[in-house]
């Protein structure tokens, strides 16, 4: 393993450059002056991550029926995480992986190879005049990224989450019975993409994906955080830059066929209990008599079987890097499924020849992203006010505890989470003491699961 300013020619070798794996003849964007631009249009820089939050509505289509519903089991089968416990630092689970020259061999692995094309196609090295260059190594050459290390890693969430009725019952419950531990939601727990197999190999060492990304497969359930906050560099041993006041985020809700990306280093979660889930069709009034008749024909409605389930479809896009611990999806799993598929490339049926495509990506173009509108801003909670809202304890980040500190008022948080909800993301910004981490004792790590959740 090499930092970046040490390279050299050697492909094997895995140089890293601000948490990112780059390719052997990366050069890092340094300031100049001008007086030294020679080589600049040979000067390898990496285009991506292109933002550091960035929201498509509509992105992913799925036919209402029984694709829908196959397509939401096949998810269902292939996940495999929980929500974190107390004792845990965050959702844990398998991952897969899906390499950048692998055919898909299932729907899900379609979705995840067409999201990561999305994300990389159109890296290429381009001169001066904006002509693609060559090299001895041919096409691969030409790319910012070397596709036999590159790949998608890819996952599901399927949770329950509970109606605002329902965790009121449940919190009672918990009272009237003297029970501590809360219900298992749809809260996820602050953390950090990465390869975390390689951590374990090099202590404080993070390894990030050039892009996290989230798409929605269901309209509820808690919105996504995600906090301008980036790991601590490998020379901050004892964690000190995770601390302290983070003074942007981002927070996305839950929108059937919505896909957000952001940058891999970013420290993200759902943090329900001060960015509760907002049903914005409770806020729409119908007649009364219109409303029984609704009522009626949902009575004699088959129960849906992902009613109430926040859903989510998770690709890490890696680039010169495969994660250690993330493997391809078992070919025991892949038979099990259930949705029609087809590669439209080989014309490989696995069903009748009546197949349609199991789903509809949209999004054309992942540099143009839908505008966020009004920035939503956070004051720390007054003297006069109710207080700050709390403090969220029991999480381990980088091998540490972590105290987050929530500063604003209660109501304050609950706002920002409804408006962000009305266009289904927002960028928040966060005045002096309105969120806070702080660094705590060291943890074992033989002592905690270390895998990635959205």
């Amino acid at each position: 393993m090499m930092d970046a300013d040490n390279g050299n020619d050697r492909h094997d070798d895995l140089i890293v450059d601000e948490g990112f794996a780059v390719l052997n003849n990366f050069q890092p964007e340094k300031a100049t002056d001008g007086a030294d631009n020679k080589n600049s249009d040979t000067k390898i820089i990496d285009p991506i991550p292109r933002y550091s939050f960035a929201s498509f509505a509509n992105a992913l289509s799925i036919p209402l029926g029984d694709q829908r519903e196959s397509f939401l089991k096949d998810c269902s089968l292939v996940f495999t995480s929980r929500t974190k416990e107390d004792s845990e630092s965050y959702s844990t689970g398998e991952t897969f992986f899906l390499p950048c020259l692998m055919k898909p061999r299932c729907a899900l692995e379609a979705l995840a190879h067409t999201i990561f094309h999305a994300h990389v196609d159109g890296l290429e090295v381009a001169s001066a005049n904006g002509v693609k260059q060559s090299s001895e190594h041919g096409d691969k050459g030409s790319l910012l990224y070397d596709p036999e290390r590159s790949g998608a890693e890819w996952w599901t969430l399927v949770l329950d989450a509970p109606s605002a009725d329902e965790k009121e019952d449940t919190k009672q419950e918990e009272l009237d019975e003297d029970e501590e531990e809360e219900e298992e939601d749809d809260e996820v727990g602050m953390h950090f993409d990465a390869d975390y197999g390689l951590e374990a190999q090099f202590s404080n060492f993070m390894l990030h994906p050039r892009v996290g990304t989230i798409t929605y497969l269901s309209d509820i359930g808690v919105p996504t955080l995600i906090l301008d906050k980036r790991s601590p560099a490998p020379s901050d041993v004892e964690k000190k830059s995770l601390g302290g006041e983070i003074n942007r985020a981002w927070l996305s809700h839950p929108q059937f066929g919505k896909h957000v990306a952001f940058d891999g280093r970013l420290l993200h979660g759902a943090p329900g209990k001060f960015f509760p889930a907002v049903d914005v069709s409770a806020q729409v009034t119908e007649p009364k008599l219109k409303k029984a008749k609704v009522e009626e024909k949902e009575f004699t409605k088959p129960q849906d079987p992902f009613s109430g389930k926040r859903i989510t479809f998770l690709v890490n896009i890696w680039l010169n890097h495969c994660p250690i611990d993330a493997d391809i999806l078992d070919e025991d799993v892949v038979s099990k499924l259930t949705t029609v598929w087809e590669d439209p490339k080989q014309g490989e049926m696995k069903a009748d020849e009546s197949f349609t495509t199991p789903f509809q990506w949209n999004l054309k173009d992942v540099s143009v992203p839908d505008e966020l509108g009004e920035v939503v801003k956070l004051t720390a909670a007054s003297t006069e006010s109710d207080g700050p809202a709390g403090v969220e304890e029991d999480l381990v980040i980088c091998n540490r505890e972590i105290t987050v500190m929530f500063g604003a008022t209660m109501k304050s948080f609950h706002d920002a989470s409804k408006f962000a909800a009305i266009k289904g993301s927002a960028e928040i910004t966060m005045g002096h003491g309105v969120l806070t981490l702080g660094i705590g004792s060291e943890v074992n790590s033989d002592d905690e699961d270390n895998e990635e959740d959205s």
